[in-house]
């Protein structure tokens, strides 16, 4: 077993781990803005931010954008998981030669 091999895998481990809690509070913070914006009433006027501006649309709109977000951050922690998972055990590993 060569050493900078494991430390090389134990720091990749560290980032995609760092990444996935990234990934998740993202999640979190998206799924808490849908909720809000389930909450409001029809007539509510919403907006959106747009770069540095904000645009006014329809709750419909901003849901399906914000529901869009939500399935790719989930993918991300799904595939930071599994990547999470073999590096893990690509450690233990290591570490038992």
């Amino acid at each position: 077993m060569d050493e900078n091999e494991f430390e090389e895998t134990r720091q990749r481990l560290q980032i995609e781990t760092t990444q996935k809690q990234t990934f998740q509070i993202q999640y979190n913070e998206l799924k808490r803005t849908v909720e809000e914006v389930e909450k409001s009433g029809n007539e509510s006027e919403l907006f959106q931010l747009s770069g540095q501006i904000l645009i006014r649309k329809n709750k419909e709109e901003i849901l399906k954008d914000l529901k869009e977000k939500m399935e790719i951050v989930d993918f991300r922690i799904k595939s930071s998981s599994k990547s999470i998972d073999e590096l893990t055990k690509k450690v233990q590993s290591m570490q038992g030669k």
